[in-house]
């Protein structure tokens, strides 16, 4: 079989995209600065090789020989989170690094391209996370290799790893009141991490070039959302709603009391213009309902704390 390429085949949805293209028989090689974490969840199957800080001749040498690059690279926060020190990735340095990559795969005679994009990315100029999906997105478009581009809202099914999932149910659990954007009811679509490296090996074999949300058979809206979480961990939270601006200086001072972010500005933004929705038919079918009535004692435990970089 033909060789993969995947941006972080250890990083949240890259461990479950190299397990899914590996049984499918792909041999799978990983673009990343880290060491092969110990114990492997690909024992050993995974072959890393350097991401060069972005160099198109060195990606363009690590591309080398592969028949597809999957691409989930990305980054969450715009500016350096509460508890990073050091230098810091912007979404304007991230669609840069994008195109270099792009230009890489093209350089190594790359013949596919499937990328992680976000649902809604091209409705909100104003938010950067999302303009700057919406710009690499149009970089794959021009690039003249054949393309996937998915577009997941959000993700569930890693546990402790599930952010927006995880952190809403740990205040959910403990808090009486969880500060949401006032206006019209917004809804979630997520879809199982596991349902999504399924559409990715599907992509990977397909030859036409097609974009399309990744959504799962749920469509949850979020004050519900929250009602169902506190009721399946035992918690007495309830969605309360605020100005976005209250919201948006409530979930700063958490994040600088729990050195963590739990919800960033864009995402408060995002969800309050439902762009954690989608109308398109889902391409998953583990539910989300089911899957927190299963992990229902193990939800919400501790917050999803991001990797320092």
């Amino acid at each position: 079989m033909p060789a993969v390429a995947v941006t972080g085949a250890w990083s949240y949805s890259g461990v479950p995209i190299a397990r899914a293209l590996l049984a499918a028989g792909y041999e799978v090689v990983s673009l990343t600065g880290r060491s092969v974490p110990d114990p492997d969840p690909h024992h050993g199957l995974v072959r890393p090789v350097p991401y060069g800080r972005f160099s198109v001749p060195e990606l363009a040498r690590s591309l080398d020989g592969t028949e597809a690059l999957q691409c989930g690279y990305w980054t969450r926060h715009d500016r350096a989170p509460v508890g990073h020190r050091g230098p810091w990735t912007s979404h304007a340095q991230a669609v840069r690094n994008s195109a270099r990559l792009i230009e890489a795969a093209a350089a190594a005679g790359v013949q596919r391209l499937v990328w992680t994009s976000i649902a809604n990315a091209a409705r909100d100029p104003d938010l950067s996370y999302y303009r700057g999906k919406a710009e690499v997105e149009r970089l794959v478009r021009r690039s003249g290799i054949p393309y996937a581009i998915l577009r997941p809202a959000c993700f569930f099914g890693r546990g402790e790893k599930d952010v927006l999932i995880q952190n809403v149910a740990w205040a959910a659990r403990r808090l009486p009141l969880l500060p949401v954007p006032s206006g019209p009811p917004y809804w979630i679509r997520p879809i199982h991490v596991d349902d999504f490296a399924a559409r990715v090996v599907e992509a990977v074999a397909s030859r036409e070039s097609w974009t399309r949300d990744a959504a799962g058979p749920d469509r949850v809206e979020f004050c519900a959302f929250v009602r169902l979480l506190a009721r399946l961990t035992g918690g007495r939270g309830r969605a309360v709603r605020l100005p976005l601006l209250a919201c948006r200086a409530l979930y700063f001072a958490a994040a600088r009391l729990c050195g963590e972010t739990i919800l960033t500005a864009d995402e408060l933004r995002g969800l309050a213009r439902n762009r954690l929705d989608s109308a398109d038919p889902p391409l998953g079918t583990i539910s989300l309902r089911a899957w927190l009535e299963e992990h229902a004692g193990t939800a919400g435990q501790r917050l999803a704390r991001e990797p320092r970089r």
